[in-house]
């Protein structure tokens, strides 16, 4: 018997959302030691979330004043302000995955997501059908952590303990930019390795001291190489012309973009509260690069009006979805053996349109193309993860190719060194705060 249509199909898109944003968070606490928090839909992030995207472009929500709504502009309402002011805003995520790994990569966004008192968050989500400048809107309501701290201080790392696909550099769009406070104001950003952090929750950090090492083997300090940091203080408050942002964890990053698929032991020493101070040591590993090898295409077969979609999967060299964005399509196309033109074009010419530009949680891109009469096209399609782009040929004929390739999740758990969270625990010794 096929399966029935649901009666309410929004419906089930906010628990497919709600489902897909409690996977991508708990994966990332899991990593250090956390305890999965409950997801819920909540009307005041959906109302924050509307508010802004109703709002794009205006000052009045330029840069942190994302997180308050101003009486008198297009959907604000009190509901929408109270949420405003305790919630994580990230724009231009395509789905929640995506979202959520956007806001652990930027490290003052990270520490709030790692607070141990976080027990359930509320969401909410905008966006306006294509063509549209205005970016899709996610609001995450983290109210549940507003609670004074109890019993003895706790410290969370991430990189967590043994996590091991690591990416390998500081992601851009996080305002402020904490690494605004490496350079002289007004100077380029430095591109730097992925941030890395130490978290205390009943304390308040001072005096930190940060090292950071190159391992020719995981679990193991023979060999070692330091790695030049740079380290943004605890207690630097970054500024900003709407407003200012205390650095409330330690945070350091390799002063050049980390090596792939290499184990790397940070080493904090550190003075906080009745902890004392206290040197914390911990090892992750980073990932593979992007390589043609692992992308596969599949194009399909055509539409009634002619479109037909190709499909790229992406993966790792164990099978695991990459993510990654496409950046761009060249174009040749054959007319009775006589290439003409390249780029997208339009009218009676062939087309073609980017439909995922950014990858699913199962490694896929999408894009359309119209062949209007070609009998072939040949393409070459770059896509990009955090360091490099790669190029990959595409041949488009009017019969299909097949079905894409089954890779793994890219919300699976993440992989962990043996025996590194266990050392963690023992080190730290506070595993009851964390609820696993």
């Amino acid at each position: 018997m096929p399966a029935l249509a649901s009666a309410d199909p929004v419906a089930d898109n906010i628990a497919s959302i709600v489902s897909e944003m409690a996977v991508a968070l708990d994966r990332h606490r899991q990593a250090s030691l956390l305890a999965p928090v409950a997801v819920e839909w909540s009307d005041g992030a959906q109302l924050h979330a509307t508010y802004l995207t109703q709002n794009s472009g205006r000052p009045e929500r330029a840069g942190l004043l994302i997180h308050t709504e101003t009486p008198g502009l297009p959907g604000y309402t009190e509901a929408g302000a109270a949420s405003a002011g305790q919630s994580h805003v990230s724009e231009g995520s395509p789905n929640a995955r995506t979202a959520i790994d956007g806001l652990i990569d930027a490290p003052l966004h990270r520490h709030a997501l790692m607070d141990p008192r976080l027990t359930s968050i509320g969401i909410g989500h905008a966006s306006e059908p294509e063509p549209s400048t205005v970016l899709p809107t996610w609001v995450i309501d983290l109210a549940s952590r507003n609670r004074p701290w109890t019993g003895p201080p706790a410290v969370v790392a991430y990189p967590g303990p043994g996590q091991m696909r690591v990416p390998l550099k500081f992601p851009s769009g996080e305002v402020p930019d904490p690494r605004a406070a490496l350079v002289t104001p007004g100077s380029p950003l430095p591109d730097t390795g992925y941030p890395i952090t130490l978290h205390f929750f009943g304390c308040t950090p001072q005096d930190a001291e940060v090292h950071l090492f190159r391992s020719i083997q995981a679990g193991t300090r023979v060999g070692e190489t330091e790695v030049p940091v740079a380290l943004v203080p605890p207690g630097l408050v970054l500024q900003t012309p709407t407003g200012d942002r205390p650095i409330e964890m330690v945070l350091f990053m390799a002063r050049m973009p980390l090596a792939p698929m290499l184990a790397f032991r940070a080493e904090v020493t550190v003075t906080c509260g009745t902890l004392g101070r206290a040197t914390y040591s911990w090892e992750f590993a980073t990932r593979a690069t992007l390589k043609p090898a692992n992308i596969s295409s599949v194009v399909g077969r055509p539409d009634l009006e002619g479109w037909q979609t190709v499909t790229l999967t992406v993966s790792d060299a164990d099978g695991v979805a990459m993510p990654v964005q496409g950046t761009r399509i060249d174009a040749e196309f054959r007319f009775e053996n006589v290439r003409t033109g390249s780029t997208p074009a339009t009218g009676g010419a062939p087309e073609l349109d980017w439909t995922e530009r950014v990858s699913t949680v199962d490694g896929r891109l999408r894009f359309r193309i119209r062949m209007r009469g070609a009998a072939r096209a040949d393409l070459k399609v770059t896509v990009e993860d955090d360091t490099v782009p790669v190029t990959v040929p595409v041949v488009v004929e009017a019969t299909g190719t097949g079905v894409p390739r089954q890779v793994r999740s890219s919300l699976d758990p993440f992989p962990v060194m043996p025996g590194a969270a266990e050392q963690w625990i023992a080190s730290v010794g506070k595993t009851a705060v964390f609820g696993r």
